[in-house]
């Protein structure tokens, strides 16, 4: 009963939400926006996402240099002394949206339900940078964070993880598998929520929920893929298309989808695979959510055991002392 009230709140958040985002779009589909117009209409929401951000104790911002210019970080520190145990945040948006202002409450949660120091970074966003380009970002960052530019902020470079979220998953674990390859990784493990791994826009999940009403449609997915791969050599990529890629001597994934998301599948699949190739793996399910949950996280109650758990799994990798939740 618990998990069908929260999918009955889910949808009606969401329906306020695209009410919001309908005015402020006037029209068409987001599938049919230019991409600088989706941004500026979607950001005008920001205040949606970050209902319910707990307050820290110490919030800074930096502006850093990567592949495709000067990016902000932002560190969020729940009270940990340095050097501290960090989880570099990679926010979602499909490659083409998002930002790490419409991230700050889900930082500031993550923060203060694990007890890790949170690095939120800002990346480049297709179609204008498509892949490599925001990959290249991310690994860029990582990179940074385990520097002694990093430990200015109090990061410990021995006991980094990651997080991402949707597009940020794909990301995140692109950059598992990229630092694996070159030898040597700070990463001591990812957790990765709805993330999109494949360019299967067929499966039963996105058939049966890949409709408008699920927060993410399947229209919007195909324009994100397009828009982040123009290129058809790009599609066959494992860095870009995480599905194709051996996913052998990763380090510990924690893979989480919605029940009722589009991309459950790919999620599921992931998860087997993984756990195929000798991956210490563990996937949850989130009954009664929807793709994008974690950004309404402030208005859904059942999301908060989750991102605790979320938290556990990370102070686990990073070998973190364990902190009290809200």
């Amino acid at each position: 009963m618990a998990f069908g009230r929260q999918r009955l709140l889910f949808q009606f958040l969401w329906m306020a939400f695209r009410t919001l985002y309908a005015r402020l779009r006037h029209a068409p589909l987001s599938a049919d926006l230019p991409a600088p117009e989706l941004r500026r209409r979607y950001d005008q929401l920001i205040f949606f996402q970050n209902a319910g951000a707990p307050p820290l104790p110490h919030i800074e911002e930096r502006t850093i240099a990567l592949p495709s210019g000067l990016k902000r970080v932002r560190l969020y520190d729940p009270g940990t002394p340095a050097p501290a145990p960090t989880v570099i945040l990679l926010h979602g948006g499909g490659w083409v949206i998002g930002t790490i202002d419409g991230y700050d409450g889900f930082a500031r949660q993550i923060a203060k339900r694990s007890g890790l120091r949170c690095l939120s970074v800002e990346y480049a966003l297709a179609p204008e940078y498509p892949f490599p380009a925001p990959l290249d970002d991310c690994i860029a960052a990582v990179q940074w964070a385990a520097s002694d530019e990093g430990a200015t902020l109090g990061i410990d470079r021995a006991r980094i993880a990651l997080l991402g979220e949707s597009a940020g998953a794909n990301l995140a674990l692109a950059v598992c598998l990229a630092l694996r390859d070159a030898g040597s990784s700070p990463v001591r493990g990812a957790a990765l929520a709805y993330g999109a791994y494949s360019l299967d826009f067929g499966t039963p999940s996105v058939q049966a929920y890949g409709a408008d009403r699920y927060f993410v449609g399947a229209a919007e997915l195909v324009r994100y893929w397009n828009d982040y791969l123009p290129d058809a050599a790009a599609r066959k990529n494992p860095l870009a298309v995480p599905m194709l890629a051996d996913l052998a001597n990763l380090p510990p994934l924690y893979i989480a989808t919605g029940e009722f998301d589009l991309l459950r599948d790919d999620s599921e699949r992931l998860a087997a695979r993984a756990k195929a190739a000798g991956v210490n793996t563990e996937f949850r399910l989130w009954k009664g959510m929807y793709h994008g949950a974690i950004s309404l996280m402030g208005w859904l109650d059942a999301m908060g055991p989750e991102v605790d758990r979320i938290g556990e799994f990370l102070r686990h990798v990073s070998r973190a002392e364990p902190s009290s939740s809200l």
